[in-house]
C-alpha cells in the first residue's frame, strides 16, 4: 500500500539517496521500487525537434539518473520544451495583440501556448532533476561515471 505525505517536503527516492551519498537503511525503503535500464533512443513517434531535445536531455542529465520508468515524464518534458519553443519563434515574429473578425483586440492564442508549456515543464523538471533547485539535492561522485555500481563499494 502505498504510503501519502500529508505536507512538508516530497521524499527523495533512494537511488537519488544513494547518489547523493547519504546514509541510509534498505530496509527503511524495503518496498521502494527500483527502476532499470537506461533512457536511450527518444520514442519513435517524435519529430526531429523532439528528437533534438530528447538527446541533448539524455546526454546532459546527472549519470545514472534517467531509467525506462521516466519515459513517459521525459516525453512529456520534451513535447512541452517544443511546443514552447514554437510559441515563442511564433511571438517573436508576430504581434502578441490581434484583433478578432470584428476589431476587437485580444491577446494571440501563442501567449496562452507559451504560458501552459511552462507551466507544464516547470513541474516536469522538479522530477527530471533539470532544475537548480532539484540539482542541489542530488551529488554524483565523477569517478563513479565509469562504474555504475563504484558507489556501493566505496
Amino acid at each position: 500500500m502505498a504510503g501519502n505525505r500529508a505536507s512538508g517536503r516530497k521524499a527523495l527516492p533512494t537511488h537519488l539517496k544513494v547518489l547523493e551519498g547519504k546514509n541510509y537503511r534498505m530496509t527503511s525503503r524495503a518496498g521502494e521500487p527500483q527502476p532499470t535500464g537506461d533512457l536511450k533512443e527518444p520514442p519513435d513517434h517524435f519529430n526531429e525537434r523532439q528528437q533534438g531535445i530528447w538527446n541533448y536531455a539524455i546526454e546532459h542529465a546527472p549519470y545514472g539518473l534517467l531509467k525506462k520508468l521516466d519515459q513517459a515524464v521525459l516525453t512529456a518534458w520534451c513535447v512541452s520544451q517544443a511546443l514552447h519553443e514554437e510559441a515563442t519563434v511564433a511571438l517573436n515574429n508576430g504581434p502578441t495583440i490581434i484583433k478578432t473578425a470584428n476589431g476587437t483586440p485580444i491577446q494571440s492564442p501563442w501567449v496562452g501556448v507559451l504560458n501552459r508549456q511552462a507551466m507544464i515543464m516547470r513541474s516536469l523538471v522538479s522530477e527530471l532533476g533539470f532544475s537548480p533547485a532539484s540539482r542541489t539535492r542530488i551529488s554524483i561522485d565523477q569517478d563513479d561515471q565509469d562504474d555504475p555500481n563504484a558507489h556501493y563499494f566505496n
